[in-house]
């Protein structure tokens, strides 16, 4: 063999050896990435329903409250929280209690859901205009109004809907009933209410706490 020839056997060795490093190196890089996507998984207990539709908000408590005249969304007296709204702030048992399980999914409470075991009428918290009214498979029927305070107010789970797109509402009128879902089908008959101020969702209780107190 020539010394030339060994030259061109090491030289091929050599790349060879860089190549086969390279590929082991994105190999471990792919596997560690895999790794960590796993864990993260693992990890992510809990998913917003809001994620899972287009509609897609934040869910927040650290928003500053507007203490403008509002009023809660029903009038019965005969009314329960079934399930609170998620406070990433709150006490491990109580966002536990605050957590729905459908279909496998685990997802943070993004309202208050408010319990009676007769229909109860579903009210407006204030003056506004109804942005739209619409069916869902999952939530059931839903109304959502605009309030000239920059908030927003929704309400899910409701029967004999009364108002429509475009509709003007006043504060306290009765705009459905209260009725049944399929993702919280345990609670029975109930509304469903959710709250956004300045376009991130809040805890209701917190507004309609600091309006009673005043």
């Amino acid at each position: 063999m020539t010394k030339r020839s060994s030259k061109y056997y090491l030289l091929h060795g050599i790349v060879v050896s860089i190549i086969a490093l390279v590929c082991l190196l994105g190999y471990s890089i792919t596997q560690s990435l895999q790794v960590a996507e796993n864990k993260i998984n693992e990890n992510l207990e809990y998913v917003s329903y809001e994620i899972l539709t287009d509609n897609v908000m934040p869910v927040s408590t650290e928003q500053e409250i507007d203490n403008s005249e509002i009023t809660r969304p029903y009038t019965s007296k005969d009314i329960t929280i079934g399930k609170s709204y998620y406070d990433y702030k709150a006490e491990e048992e109580n966002q536990e209690a605050s957590i729905i399980y459908y279909e496998n999914t685990y997802i943070q409470n993004t309202g208050v859901d408010y319990v009676s075991k007769e229909v109860f009428d579903v009210n407006s918290i204030a003056d506004g205009t109804v942005i739209s009214v619409t069916q869902d498979d999952i939530v059931g029927q839903t109304i959502k109004i605009k309030h000239n305070n920059d908030m927003i107010s929704v309400y899910q789970s409701v029967n004999d809907v009364k108002v429509k797109e475009n509709d003007e509402v006043t504060k306290g009128q009765v705009i459905a009933t209260s009725g049944t879902n399929n993702i919280n089908s345990e609670l029975g008959n109930h509304l469903h209410f959710e709250l956004y101020n300045q376009n991130i969702l809040v805890n209701p209780e917190d507004f309609f706490i600091a309006n009673e107190g005043n």
